[in-house]
């Protein structure tokens, strides 16, 4: 059971360098603060997102991060680096005279969760995420690449055909390449593949998706209609995520005293349970919940459910 939403009881704006920030707080303004943290890059908090939070206990700060959302300008990756998001996080919390705060993200949100903590741990209270992702090579390469020559062959070689690429690299640099393109249509086409083939992956029960139908098909929207998610997302990966190589995992003793839950679908291809496993190795105070037979979609069965709980829960 999720709880019911309500209207947010306030929003703000504030500028930070070229980027204006947008956010929400929803819940009530004396309940126990949180900050979410949305998934891609890219991808915006949504009104869904809020059936997760008690409104009657939780003051949740919804942060639309650089580029996404309602944050403007919309889609510009100029100044939109993951250093620059943590400290984004921080003003906001300074900004709205919040002590400390319990960290909720996912996939992307957290990433973001532990590199902030790990920036600012003094400023965490707890971490709650699902679908550990934590900006390496070796991540990337296993989600577009690997995870799909495995588990849905069939899937990858179309794709593959249908831009001409090699069998053997990964289809998201070629897709990369579409999405920098001066050729409208190219780049339509590429941010449309792109999402495609990731939702493909992301879900238990998704099926494989039928690219030629729609290159066939595709309506050559101007590019305020285009997915958002593509665009930041090949921004990041192309960047390294603005890590140093396994940076996330080098400086995980910093969290030692932090409680940590991490939701995990058992069958999650973009982010794979040996991630959060290895990553909790050596931190006491880190637990794992195993969502057997979910993927990586926060709609996937189980997964809401048992993220809400987590935030519920007072074990430490």
């Amino acid at each position: 059971m999720l709880y019911t939403i309500k209207k947010s009881f306030a929003t703000h704006e504030i500028q930070r360098g070229l980027h204006s920030l947008y956010f929400e707080e929803y819940g009530t303004p004396s309940g126990i603060p949180i900050i979410f943290l949305h998934g891609g890059p890219g991808s915006g908090c949504s009104e869904s997102q809020k059936a997760l939070f008690n409104n009657s206990k939780y003051r949740v700060i919804f942060l639309d991060q650089r580029g996404a959302g309602r944050s403007k300008p919309y889609r510009f990756l100029k100044d939109n680096k993951t250093y620059l998001l943590i400290e984004d996080i921080e003003a906001i919390r300074t900004y709205l005279d919040i002590k400390r705060w319990l960290v909720v993200g996912g996939s992307w949100g957290a990433t973001l969760a532990i590199a902030y903590a790990e920036r600012f741990p003094d400023s965490v209270t707890r971490i709650v995420i699902r679908a550990l992702f934590l900006g390496t090579k070796k991540e990337i390469e296993w989600a577009f690449l690997e995870a799909p020559r495995i588990f849905k062959p069939k899937l990858l070689n179309e794709l593959n055909n249908l831009i001409k690429n090699d069998y053997n690299i990964s289809p998201i640099y070629k897709l990369g390449e579409m999405l920098e393109s001066n050729n409208s249509s190219l780049q339509s086409l590429g941010s449309r593949l792109w999402q495609a083939f990731e939702a493909s992956l992301a879900s238990i029960n998704s099926e494989n998706y039928d690219f030629k139908n729609l290159k066939k098909n595709q309506n050559f929207d101007t590019a305020e209609d285009l997915p958002n998610t593509p665009f930041l997302e090949w921004h990041y990966i192309k960047n390294n995520f603005f890590l140093e190589d396994e940076e996330l995992i080098k400086n995980k003793k910093i969290l030692k005293n932090i409680p940590i839950t991490i939701i995990q679908g058992g069958y999650d291809l973009l982010c794979p349970p040996n991630t959060s496993y290895q990553f909790i190795d050596g931190l006491n105070k880190a637990e794992i919940i195993n969502v057997s037979a979910a993927g990586h979609y926060i709609t996937d069965p189980g997964i809401k459910n048992k993220l809400r709980e987590a935030i519920d829960g007072n074990k430490y």
